[in-house]
């Protein structure tokens, strides 16, 4: 069920275990008492939450806060990007606004997407170049723009494409790859110029990652892996340590598992 080229950290602490029907071996290590509605890592295994009141904090991979902001006057603030953790991406969808925030938390720029043409849209990323992906849902369309606002790459029409105009929660932009996460459809694959590939059939999900080779994304209590190169899906059991978490990120060697009041740090033994 894997690959031969499998990654490093694949290796060592997932392989053994993929398919075996065991709970993964984690340690926890540290636990920050919050509450907060979404959560998201970065490669340098760094946990970046946003809180109720709209409050972007950095933590270490070990737990100690960094850095956080605020921004009362922009609304509801939607999601964080950090794909590029001197690039953070923030999303405030009430104003269709984009800031960008450099590695300790302070503001580099804003961007209205409302100037640069986009009526309606719910979902934005960060691109490979630092540039913005955005799904158009007035003109079903995904745009690849530059900070001026000059759109760069378009899709085809993707109501004219598939059965159905995608209602997208999640961009990834990986290697030459986006990702549209449409939990009805699945999830629609674009290559680096925004062209439709094909539609990977996981659906009903609301957050996933991409991990090299693979597309991770939790189930319940387990870890689905989605082998990108051969299409197989290979099972890893979560422990009854993380029982309970709503969402979980992983980074290497840490396991992130957000829950009701709390994060949950693991490490993989």
């Amino acid at each position: 069920m894997i690959t031969p080229k499998i990654s490093f950290w694949l290796f060592t602490l997932l392989l053994p275990l993929l398919g075996q029907g065991q709970d993964a071996p984690l340690k926890l290590l540290h636990t920050i008492s919050i509450t907060t509605k979404f959560i998201t890592t970065d490669k340098l295994q760094q946990l970046y939450v946003i809180t109720p009141q709209n409050t972007v904090i950095k933590f270490s991979p070990d737990g100690n806060e960094q850095y956080r902001f605020a921004n009362n006057t922009l609304g509801e603030l939607g999601y964080v990007d950090a794909t590029d953790p001197f690039n953070l991406l923030l999303y405030y969808p009430d104003y269709q606004l984009v800031v960008t925030l450099d590695r300790t938390m302070n503001e580099i720029s804003r961007f209205n997407l409302l100037e640069a043409g986009i009526l309606q849209t719910h979902t934005v990323g960060l691109s490979n170049e630092g540039n913005i992906w955005v799904y158009d849902e007035a003109r079903f369309v995904l745009e690849k723009l530059a900070r001026t606002g000059e759109v760069l790459l378009e899709s085809q029409n993707l109501s004219l494409v598939l059965n159905q105009p995608p209602q997208p929660v999640q961009i990834i932009a990986q290697d030459n790859f986006v990702y549209l996460n449409d939990p009805a459809q699945g999830i629609l694959v674009f290559d680096n110029f925004g062209q439709y590939a094909k539609t990977i059939p996981i659906k009903n999900i609301a957050r996933f990652q991409i991990l090299e080779d693979y597309l991770v994304h939790q189930q319940e209590k387990e870890l689905l892996l989605y082998d990108l190169k051969t299409f197989l899906i290979s099972k890893l059991h979560l422990s009854e340590s993380t029982a309970g978490a709503t969402q979980v990120q992983i980074q290497k060697n840490r396991l992130f598992a957000q829950k009701s009041n709390a994060i949950e740090i693991y490490n993989w033994q």
